[in-house]
């Protein structure tokens, strides 16, 4: 085999592990950022699930609080019938 010969397989197979190398990196590049990719939709996910739930018992708590908003200004309008039917003591 001749110098050229060898100079061309030589450079073919440095060529060949150059670029098995560059792949190897970008893979591990991108197996990196999947692996935060995922987790950041799980923190996503979480975040949005917690926000239904508080937004849920928002409302029902606003929902009670009306409730008993009601309730007492109910009492308040039959503790001033009562009061208007009863005769104040002298």
């Amino acid at each position: 085999m001749s110098n050229l010969e060898q100079l061309i397989l030589d450079m073919k197979e440095s060529l060949e592990r150059e670029i098995r190398d560059g792949f190897t990196q970008v893979a591990t590049r991108l197996d990196t950022q999947a692996a935060r990719l995922e987790r950041h939709a799980a923190n996503w996910q979480t975040g949005r699930r917690w926000s239904a739930r508080m937004d849920d018992w928002a409302e029902k708590i606003d929902e009670a609080m009306e409730n008993k908003d009601r309730q007492i200004a109910e009492l308040h309008r039959r503790i001033e019938e009562l009061e208007r039917r009863i005769p104040p003591a002298a």
